[in-house]
């Protein structure tokens, strides 16, 4: 997720590209390994209170993403590092990129904030020469060097973790690989499988992750009937593997292939397994 300065939008496809005017701006034109995404690209966060300030929301959709890289130059960049360096499983996601203009500066945001993450993750807080007011000072080569910096930080992530319900984005993994495991489920289903798993949040909670799973195309929704059921629609994301009290793995491929045998099976089940097929061939068979 990047975040910082304005990254101007054309009125109309066909128009010229506006001159850069910010250091996320020149990233976000440049071309990248990784995936961006800028919290403003999902402008209907709010709609029907999905969620309830802005803050929950990026911090929901930081919890989505590998890393949250804020550029410093702009009041409300500033506002989400102060936001985010306090919230544990995020402060260790953060990447801030800062001006070589302000080195030699003492306040708050140096001594405090910038100090604090840079001592949980030596390498979280980086400098360029540019100057925050003039796109003109943006080098080709600083966007390169900055782009080559983050992929870096994004080869350094560990490869596996342990699974802890207490994190956000964990629980968005487990929401996603409880939807792939049992093929479609309604929102209450998953809810029942998360108190399995020990994760215990409300359905407002949860329908607020499953809203930027859907926009992410990690999840797709999808009604039938009288039910609405969500379905995995990317294999992109993180997976986590389950294993048995006796330590045994869960062979998820074929309790995925079981659990769409007995919805077939099933005539209780004819929304749900109409739903699939509509999803999977866009008709119903």
């Amino acid at each position: 997720m990047l975040c910082g300065g304005k990254v101007p939008s054309k009125e109309n496809p066909n128009d010229l590209d506006p001159p850069i005017s910010s250091f996320r701006h020149a990233i976000t034109n440049s071309s990248t390994e990784f995936e961006l995404f800028r919290p403003e690209e999902i402008n209907d966060w709010h709609t029907d209170g999905i969620f309830k300030n802005l803050m929950d929301f990026e911090a929901d959709l930081a919890g989505i993403c590998s890393l949250v890289v804020i550029i410093l130059e702009s009041p409300g960049s500033i506002a989400e590092l102060g936001a985010f360096s306090q919230l544990d499983d995020l402060s260790k996601k953060l990447i801030v990129f800062k001006s070589t203009d302000f080195n030699g500066e003492q306040s708050f945001i140096s001594l405090g904030i910038l100090r604090y993450i840079s001592e949980n993750h030596e390498s979280s807080v980086k400098c360029y020469p540019w100057t925050p007011s003039k796109g003109t000072s943006i080098s080709d080569e600083l966007i390169e060097d900055a782009c080559n910096d983050i992929q870096d930080e994004l080869k350094e992530l560990p490869k596996s973790q342990v699974l802890n319900h207490n994190k956000n984005t964990h629980t968005m993994v487990l929401i996603c690989e409880i939807v792939r495991l049992f093929v479609a489920l309604k929102e209450s289903e998953i809810l029942e499988y998360l108190v399995f798993f020990n994760v215990n949040i409300s359905k407002h909670e949860l329908r607020s992750k499953l809203f930027l799973l859907v926009r992410f195309k990690l999840v797709k929704k999808e009604a039938y009937g009288g039910g609405t059921f969500y379905l995995c629609k990317s294999n992109t994301f993180h997976k986590i593997r389950i294993s048995l009290k006796d330590g045994k793995h869960i062979d998820s491929l074929r309790l995925t292939v079981d659990c769409a045998e007995y919805y077939n099976k099933s005539p209780n089940e004819r929304n749900r397994t109409r739903a699939i097929q509509h999803a999977s061939y866009g008709v119903i068979i």
